[in-house]
């Protein structure tokens, strides 16, 4: 499908025929901070989503999602596989028989009277991986495990959107309800996930 990309320093703008994604790059004094991520989430999008909506047919409705990450010691566990072993035997009743994860995902959504809410939750890491070419042209073989574990942890994404919603207002004031309730449901994510002290 026909679009544009747009990227800025800390925004990237893709328009479709039927879709307007912005993504915003917080820094860092801001991510740690819900509140203050929002406030530059809406600063960062006004000025664009102004332009657009005189040129947009028909407005339907608006959704965000927030990545949420609980980074844990890279000297406690191995991979992300291993950091995801607490919140496996915490949310699925299932005897693993001690066996080793090799991969974990878990989705779930809830809808209210006005948003679909969508939880994702999955184990991350990020290794220090420097590619050496082969000593002759050809496939080479990359193993991330014989590498530097830099960073590991569980991340949650938070998709809420307003799809149900018979009375949207326009994109601007939408996006500033959910991010509204995206606040309210970070600052209890854990406890609502039900892994209140195994995630901090």
């Amino acid at each position: 499908m026909p679009r544009v990309i747009l990227k800025l320093k800390d925004t990237i703008l893709n328009i479709g025929l039927d879709r307007i994604q912005i993504t915003t790059i917080p820094p860092s004094h801001v991510s740690d901070n819900i509140e203050k991520t929002s406030k530059f989430t809406i600063q960062r999008i006004e000025p664009f989503l102004t332009e657009l909506l005189p040129v947009i047919p028909k407005y339907f409705w608006s959704g965000v999602i927030t990545e949420i990450e609980f980074h844990e010691n890279p000297m406690k566990s191995n991979s992300a596989d291993e950091a995801a072993i607490p919140i496996f035997d915490k949310l699925i009743n299932i005897d693993r028989k001690n066996k080793e994860l090799s991969a974990f995902q878990l989705q779930y959504g809830i809808k209210d009277d006005l948003c679909f809410i969508t939880y994702t939750i999955s184990a991350f890491e990020g290794r220090q991986i420097e590619f050496k070419m082969p000593p002759k042209p050809g496939y080479f073989r990359i193993e991330p495990s014989e590498y530097l574990l830099m960073e590991c942890g569980i991340r949650i994404l938070l998709d809420i959107n307003n799809k149900p919603n018979k009375h949207n207002e326009n994109p601007i004031k939408d996006i500033e309800n959910i991010l509204a309730k995206q606040n309210s449901l970070v600052s209890n994510i854990v406890e609502d996930i039900n892994l209140k002290g195994v995630l901090s």
